[in-house]
């Protein structure tokens, strides 16, 4: 259903994961706050990478739960996860650069020529 990016980085938010890559939560060690709609044993955590296939129903399943505007991923997925198969790809170690900025161009051809 749904599928994104995760590394083994340091962050103060962190997405919740099982030892099958499915998403069971969500942790800020800043707060301490958790959401855990999926109650596993030996959650690992893991800094989300905003690089997210969706599967078209998922837009469907948006409205159905009542997200419209601004609003959060990282809620869509908490309020999808326990019905619906939503998982982490873990790419700690891949070089990946965002070019939504000028200035980010330059470092991805660095890194890539």
């Amino acid at each position: 259903m749904i599928s994104f990016g995760v590394t083994n980085r340091q962050s103060s938010r962190y997405l919740l994961f099982d030892e099958n890559n499915r998403l069971c939560g969500w942790k800020n060690t800043k707060t301490g706050e958790e959401r855990i709609p999926i109650l596993r044993e030996n959650l690992v955590q893991r800094a989300y990478s905003t690089v997210v296939v969706f599967e078209y129903d998922i837009f469907r399943l948006m409205e159905q739960k009542g997200f419209s505007g601004k609003f959060s991923l990282i809620d869509v997925y908490l309020s999808l996860a326990a019905e619906h198969r939503i998982m982490g790809y873990d790419h700690s170690g891949d070089k990946l650069v965002d070019v939504g900025k000028p200035e980010s161009v330059a470092v991805a051809e660095a890194l890539f020529v």
